[in-house]
């Protein structure tokens, strides 16, 4: 009974090792960073927003259930009416824009 206790502790510990080692790794990005900035900007600069008072906040590669995208942050150099603009840039090339002037899609 002892030895049934060991081996099945065993397995759960191998597999939980399995799942957290899997979830750790991250595919490549397809999309180069340096294009998402380049696309981010070419969308932002259609709209009536001067992304001259932003400058680049952050930038996290992260998934959804839509695929992998570049999540791009941009924050006011002085506080305004609208402090953060949000880029999400996916692998094939779409913008999505939310935060300040975009909450409502009043941007587009």
């Amino acid at each position: 009974m002892k030895g049934k206790k060991y081996i099945a502790a065993y397995i759960c510990a191998a597999a939980l090792a399995w799942i957290l080692a899997s979830s750790a790794y991250a595919q490549a990005p397809t999309l180069p960073l340096k294009r998402s900035l380049e696309l981010a900007e070419e969308t932002i600069a259609k709209t009536s927003v001067d992304l001259k008072k932003y400058y680049l906040f952050s930038v996290t590669l992260t998934n959804s259930s839509h695929g992998q995208f570049w999540y791009l942050t941009y924050r006011a150099i002085v506080p305004s009416e609208y402090n953060e603009l949000f880029a999400k840039v996916y692998m094939d090339g779409s913008v999505d824009l939310s935060g300040g002037p975009f909450s409502s899609n009043s941007g587009y």
